[in-house]
């Protein structure tokens, strides 16, 4: 009998000695593998840094913005209302412009804790995601109605109001919206 209770617990022990050789390797690949230079590299990807432009537009916790950038399953909604709100919104109010422009403008920003939208940023790609410009009209139009205060819910977890970033990408097919993502 006590030969059986050996082999038990040397089993149980190789087990927990090969669980916690898991667990540090994984702990060394994902937190100890890479040095991260915090001087060189003060803020995580897709800091969306603040321009001289907007001096009016604050954050209420600079250490703490929320990243929903898939906004449509989310336990915090985003968007006033719905996404297809949003989406009927914008597609009623667009001015189909007299261009050719194709590609997708993509939108970054960041919706402080009073739902007022800054910080943005515009990429404008071709079909090919290259690099590309449209008419400046378009691009004024879209800015316009995607950062309306009141498309925006504000982040609210566990009763604090949080600062979020927020992504859209609109797809342009002869100078009209053809589909808004996410």
């Amino acid at each position: 009998m006590k030969k059986w209770v050996k082999i038990v617990l040397y089993s149980l022990l190789g087990i927990v000695l090969i669980f916690c050789a898991l667990v540090g390797y994984l702990y060394y690949q994902y937190d100890w593998k890479y040095e991260v230079n915090e001087k060189k590299y003060p803020h995580n990807i897709g800091h969306l840094p603040q321009n001289n432009t907007e001096s009016n537009f604050n954050l209420c916790n600079k250490e703490r913005i929320v990243g929903w950038f898939a906004s449509a399953a989310m336990s915090v909604p985003i968007f006033r209302g719905s996404k297809s709100t949003f989406k009927k919104y914008i597609l009623e109010n667009f001015n189909t412009t007299d261009n050719s422009d194709n590609g997708f403008l993509n939108l970054r920003f960041i919706i402080n804790c009073k739902g007022e939208v800054g910080r943005i940023e515009i990429n404008e790609l071709d079909i090919d995601y290259k690099p590309s410009k449209f008419s400046p009209n378009l691009v004024k139009q879209i800015v316009e109605l995607s950062s309306r205060k009141e498309n925006w819910n504000i982040s609210n977890i566990k009763g604090e109001q949080l600062d979020s970033y927020m992504y859209l990408i609109y797809k342009i097919e002869n100078g009209e919206i053809s589909e808004i993502l996410p």
